[in-house]
């Protein structure tokens, strides 16, 4: 995946000066392009050697596509919006499947769960989100990414630790955090800078989530 860092991160500067310049078609497109060579990716490693958690993670992936799509318009269009909550919620659903065929639950993934539940609990609660326009898709959704976070994380502290499980530990970790961000640019401080830290972990996230999968594949 080193070889695909760089395509990916030129993409991603490109991306974020169209958002930054408020060129919704363009960032739109490089949006969904982004997480497709990520799937593109997955699907390569499938190909030269298949696994059960390898083939969640590419239907997570692919999922994210029309996720990112529809997310786009979180403040044009609420029933797209919606759409989008509901494709990353099956993303998570798949995310979270691999993760624990690849570890089961674990007496460190119950102390993180605590630990996530808590801090999703306090930024909701503490920031006041008026989340009804989404509701119950969005509770949802928060309910299944705080699941996956708590279990990405305990995989930091796996026994025997490998390569793969720390990157995807930390890839599901920046994924969570970039779902909080989003939380507070949404419905607390609509400052550009925030709207940039969102996509800085949701796509790095990303793809840690692919490189620990195709680690010494790609």
């Amino acid at each position: 995946m080193i070889y695909v860092l760089f395509p990916f991160s030129a993409l991603f500067v490109l991306y974020l000066r169209q958002e930054n310049r408020y060129r919704f078609r363009p960032a739109t497109i490089l949006k969904v392009g982004l997480t497709a060579l990520l799937a593109l990716c997955l699907l390569a490693g499938l190909i030269g050697g298949f696994t059960l958690p390898g083939l969640l993670f590419f239907c997570g992936m692919c999922c994210a596509v029309p996720g990112d799509y529809f997310l786009q318009f979180i403040r044009r269009d609420n029933s797209k919006f919606i759409r989008g909550i509901c494709a990353f919620g099956v993303t998570q659903l798949f995310y979270l499947t691999a993760l624990h065929l690849l570890v089961p639950v674990t007496r460190a993934e119950l102390f993180c769960l605590l630990g996530f539940a808590a801090a999703t609990a306090f930024v909701k609660l503490h920031f006041r989100w008026d989340t009804s326009a989404a509701d119950p898709w969005l509770t949802l959704y928060t309910a299944l990414v705080t699941l996956t976070g708590a279990k990405a994380a305990s995989l930091l502290f796996a026994v025997p630790a490998s390569p793969e499980l720390l990157l995807l530990g930390m890839g599901g970790i920046l994924f969570y955090l970039s779902d909080m961000v989003l939380g507070l640019w949404n419905y607390q401080k609509t400052h550009i800078l925030l709207a940039d830290l969102n996509w800085l972990l949701y796509f790095y996230g990303q793809f840690l989530l692919a490189a620990g999968i195709l680690f010494d594949r790609l």
